[in-house]
């Protein structure tokens, strides 16, 4: 039985369910593909932007040290702070024939097509980020060249700090939820309520729930390149 260490990050104190979630899966994973867990290195409420990471540095420690056969995560985008930090992660497993698997994008390192797909995926997550920033630089200049007030707030999905636009792993989650579920065909109404009944936030935070004009607005805004406003 091969000897693996996961590694699980939420970048926000409310996502405890989804941290559940994940201990869920990977123990269900590993029992299911006869994968020795023999330790599960948990970050709550530590955002990918984080300077210090004990979790992470202990986990590329075991990396550097081939204590481990694989490192187990439920998201590609749980496991590095960037695209390049990810495909370091990758690289480093690779080097030491450590194999990285990735439960939600099925990804498997141990394969030629798996290591292509994880280095795609890193390189797309970023790609998305850059995007988004440069939708809220659009917003802004929107704003200022037609005499209107930028009031600071953060575009649904990101998160700023010391100047710097980060992406929120847990809201980029619920915008390609809401990608998805109008793929399939469902109504604004049917998005709200279902967000709603799952306890998701809004960016605000009030308690009020979303309306289908919020619901619209983060659609639109990550998928329909509307700049006018600033999503909250």
């Amino acid at each position: 039985m091969k000897k693996v260490i996961a590694y699980i990050r939420t970048s926000t104190l409310r996502q405890a369910v989804s941290m559940k979630k994940q201990k869920l899966e990977i123990k269900k994973y590993c029992k299911n593909n006869d994968l020795d867990l023999v330790e599960l290195l948990n970050e709550e409420g530590v955002s990918g932007s984080a300077i210090f990471r004990d979790g992470f540095s202990k986990l590329m420690n075991q990396i550097n040290n081939e204590e481990i056969e694989a490192v187990i995560v439920y998201w590609i985008s749980r496991a590095g702070r960037t695209a390049s930090e990810t495909l370091q992660l990758i690289n480093d497993c690779l080097e030491k024939n450590i194999r990285l698997i990735s439960i939600k994008e099925g990804i498997d390192t141990s394969t030629a097509g798996g290591r292509m797909q994880a280095k795609m995926y890193a390189v797309w997550a970023e790609e998305e980020l850059i995007q988004i920033k440069e939708r809220i630089r659009d917003a802004i200049r929107y704003k200022k060249s037609n005499g209107l007030k930028y009031n600071g707030h953060e575009a649904y999905g990101t998160y700023v700090k010391n100047g710097v636009i980060y992406e929120d792993s847990f809201e980029m989650d619920v915008v390609r939820n809401l990608k998805n579920w109008k793929s399939r065909g469902w109504t604004w109404y049917k998005c709200m309520k279902t967000l709603n009944q799952r306890d998701i936030p809004t960016k605000k935070r009030t308690g009020n729930g979303w309306s289908i004009n919020q619901v619209k607005q983060v659609y639109k805004f990550h998928y329909e390149g509307e700049t006018p406003v600033l999503v909250r």
